[in-house]
């Protein structure tokens, strides 16, 4: 059975049925990950920084299969289940970065003892990769339902049970043995009468390394024979980092490294005497051609992935939060709905605040109705109220949805988006002239340039750098079209005559989207803190309401110490007002 082609490997995949990708949505801007805090969702899924791309590649492209998602959350269950393969997966994963040192291509100048010493070291890593999968398959107790990983299980039994991988097993230890025995070689060279060297031949391969002799054993002319030379070594020399010059010494700026051997003459002559030596091992090694590792290397970020989801889903289990995998949807349904959902980067950074904390009941959790009961939310309340906080978090779930994670919350039911796109208030770009609201109607009709009816909208107190009623007049505008079009959207805002006019627009515009009104209002509860905000004694919860106006004007007041009675009251104490004076 040849393993390194055909179709055993093209159908491998734990994020592809079949290997083959399925369409998707598009890439994420950097506008969206910088607006809904995808990289802090990166970091806390995955620690280790050189893992980190893996998952962004994931993450970050929106797949609108709802096959390819329910593939992955198939995958995602099981291991969650089955903590023995996780255990096996973070075993490989640092074997897996060694093996992918061995899969550059050879340069020009690479001679067969270099493609030796890779090959046989890509070998062992493939050899201890199957072992490893192996064994913890033969572990897992009960059934394994995703059809990703009985497919690597299937590829696993008949990889280990094929003739020439059964014979590399045996034949490693004693090639990789004889390849580290080889620390040293001596040469013998013919001089002229110059004294020029003239011809050289390889004597041994030594199992030990020379050294030199101190300055006393050269003058005492003690011999050689013990392994010691009777001159200094001759040593690779310094290589600058900074300016890729070589030096005799230590470089002024920069790391240092040793030289690549085969640019210095000498060894890259040695290194070709020794060449001689590895052909019985490079013969030995042509007879495992078959033995590919390019399904183990095409397998790392996937690994990678689920790993650090699984460690994402116990991190936040015990924070005592919901976890749950999302129902995925039809498209066309356009649905978003998910109960007691919240925003995970609060979470993630609230758990870093207070290690070991569970933070049930302190992070407040909301209802997503993106639906048949509204597809656009206007969403108004006080400021700090957690209007940026809840829209953020429905972003972030759709992402994590479509990627095949769990996501925050106890229940859902999702369809996917074919793109994601954020319009929050950005610095005045002073080079385009054309002022802050100019720049934000910009970013607006950019947006109306790529949506469709599949897309996701999210405005964050979008046209406020204008008089009221200009935003209000450009404000119900955007809305109306959003109904024409039939997306989905949350923006939040505090024009509350916005707010106030769903009734008439959903009346007077034709569209199927409905626009709904949405308060984040505050609840005062015992033992609730203000995560938003960071103080105070108030949580928040957003709920589906009429807006409210400006009701909570003066409790805002109070609590920053400005109501009329407070600041008369401190102005009467500085003395500035009589104490006669009324209010």
């Amino acid at each position: 059975m040849v393993l390194n082609t055909g179709e055993s490997e093209q159908g491998l995949s734990l994020l592809w049925p079949g290997g083959e990708q399925a369409r998707s949505g598009g890439q994420l801007s950097n506008e969206v990950i910088r607006d809904l805090a995808l990289e802090t969702l990166v970091a806390g899924m995955c620690p280790y920084s050189p893992h980190r791309d893996s998952i962004r590649r994931i993450l970050y492209q929106l797949c609108r299969d709802s096959a390819v998602i329910a593939y992955r959350q198939a995958v995602l269950n099981d291991l969650l289940h089955q903590p023995i393969l996780v255990e096996a997966f973070k075993s490989m994963l640092p074997l897996l970065d060694e093996l992918v040192l061995f899969t550059y291509p050879h340069f020009a100048g690479d001679t067969s003892l270099q493609e030796v010493i890779q090959r046989a070291g890509e070998l062992q890593l493939l050899v201890d990769c199957v072992h490893l999968l192996s064994e913890a398959f033969k572990g897992v107790d009960g059934d394994i339902s995703s059809p990703g990983l009985r497919t690597l299980r299937s590829h696993i039994d008949r990889f280990i049970t094929e003739k020439d991988f059964q014979r590399v097993i045996k034949a490693l230890p004693e090639i990789l043995s004889d390849l580290r025995a080889c620390t040293s070689i001596t040469v013998g060279v013919n001089l002229d009468e110059h004294l020029r060297p003239e011809e050289a031949v390889l004597l041994s391969v030594n199992s030990e390394r020379f050294t030199e002799h101190g300055l006393l054993d050269r003058l005492l002319g003690k011999s050689a024979a013990v392994g010691k030379g009777i001159a200094p070594l001759h040593s690779l020399p310094m290589i600058t980092e900074s300016d890729n010059m070589i030096t005799g010494g230590l470089p002024s700026s920069g790391p240092a490294r040793r030289a690549e051997p085969m640019m210095v003459p000498l060894f890259r002559d040695l290194s070709g005497v020794l060449e001689k030596t590895t052909q019985p091992i490079a013969r030995e090694l042509k007879r495992y051609v078959h033995l590919n590792s390019q399904f183990m290397k095409n397998l790392r970020p996937e690994i990678i992935f689920f790993v650090q989801a699984v460690e994402l889903a116990r991190k936040v289990e015990s924070l005592g939060l919901p976890l749950c995998l999302p129902e995925i949807a039809p498209g066309e349904e356009r649905v978003c709905e998910i109960e007691d959902n919240y925003n995970v980067q609060l979470a993630l950074h609230l758990s870093g605040q207070k290690p070991g904390e569970n933070l049930a009941g302190q992070v407040v959790t909301n209802e997503v109705i993106l639906g048949s009961r509204g597809r656009i939310v206007i969403l108004t309340g006080p400021n700090q109220g957690g209007k940026t906080t809840y829209m953020q978090a429905v972003g972030q779930a759709q992402v994590m949805a479509q990627s095949g994670l769990f996501i925050p919350g106890r229940r859902a039911r999702i369809s996917p988006v074919d793109g994601i796109y954020t319009h929050y208030p950005v610095e005045e770009r002073l080079e385009l002239g054309t002022g802050r609201f100019g720049d934000e109607a910009c970013r607006l009709r950019a947006i109306f340039e790529q949506v469709t009816r599949y897309s996701l909208v999210l405005l964050n107190e979008s046209l406020s750098t204008t008089n009221m009623g200009e935003s209000l007049y450009v404000a119900q505008d955007v809305v109306r079209a959003f109904r024409q079009i039939g997306l989905r959207a949350v923006f939040t805002t505090h024009l509350h005559e916005l707010a106030a006019t769903v009734q008439d627009v959903n009346m007077n515009t034709t569209g199927d989207s409905q626009v709904i009104s949405m308060v984040a209002s505050y609840e005062e509860g015992e033992g609730q803190a203000d995560v938003t905000a960071g103080d105070g004694p108030y949580s928040y919860r957003v709920v589906l309401s009429p807006p409210l106006g400006r009701s909570y004007a003066d409790r805002i007041a109070a609590r920053y110490g400005i109501s009329l009675e407070q600041l008369v009251d401190l102005l009467r104490q500085r003395k500035v007002l009589d104490e006669k004076t009324e209010l």
